[in-house]
């Protein structure tokens, strides 16, 4: 197996990223520094990353692939930071400590997150060529008239040097509302490539208050389908969350 594909599936990062740990020369094999991305790995071969083991064990193969989890608001999606105590981390068992996460929510939005153990479906569903979409419902302190908010949202919105799109705007027809025909407030908005606070950002251009921010879809795994409280995490499969794969 290419070096690269068995860091991945070791749970060091993307294909991408570990690639960065190879031609950074931090990555030996059998004792030896490797910076070449062709490198075959046997299955006999021992593998350190800054001089510490990374050998596939045995008891990492029973883990999950891939794990959803629904997160909480007050949580931040990071391993640890030193300003914050309450990470998504503390509330999963320490089988999953080291697991990467597809995409962030941030401190104050809360839903669908994805976490993996394996760089290459890491990679699958974060990587704009495949066009994974994700699905947030939000919540607005004052009702809109949806359509022309709609329009211009997927025509896109100037924000911060960047210009940020939605494929998709709807209301979200959560709850019953005494509003005027074609007013709600709450909407759906579905993402295709997500930047940073995207979905807050372009809120914030257009002078609307978000309230809440919920995450209920990433492809085709949908919180609506089943039971998952927040704080709580379910095994999935990558079938779940992708669909079935071409013939």
């Amino acid at each position: 197996m290419r070096i690269n594909a068995f860091l991945a599936k070791l749970g060091l990062g993307s294909r991408r990223k570990v690639e960065e740990l190879v031609l950074a020369g931090r990555i030996k094999v059998n004792g030896s520094t490797i910076t070449d991305l062709s490198f075959q790995i046997a299955e006999t071969d021992s593998i350190s990353f800054d001089g510490k083991s990374v050998q596939m064990e045995e008891e990492s193969l029973k883990r999950p692939k891939i794990i959803a989890f629904n997160k909480p608001p007050g949580y931040l999606t990071s391993h640890e930071d030193k300003f914050h105590e309450n990470t998504i981390f503390s509330l999963l068992p320490e089988a999953f400590q080291k697991y990467n996460y597809a995409g962030r929510l941030d401190l104050d939005s809360r839903g669908l997150l994805l976490l993996s153990i394996d760089g290459d479906f890491i990679q699958k569903v974060t990587h704009p060529r495949n066009k994974i979409d994700k699905e947030y419902i939000i919540s607005l302190k004052q009702p809109v008239a949806w359509k022309p908010i709609a329009d211009e949202f997927m025509l896109g919105v100037r924000e911060g040097g960047e210009t940020l799109r939605a494929l998709a705007v709807k209301p979200a027809n959560v709850v019953t509302e005494k509003t005027p025909p074609g007013f709600t407030s709450y909407l759906s908005i579905i993402l295709k490539e997500g930047k940073k606070r995207q979905i807050r950002r372009m809120c914030k251009a257009k002078e609307m208050v978000v309230l809440d921010l919920y995450r209920i879809r990433i492809g085709k795994l949908d919180l609506r389908d089943f039971v998952l409280e927040e704080g709580k995490y379910k095994v999935v499969t990558e079938e779940q969350v992708l669909g079935k794969p071409a013939p």
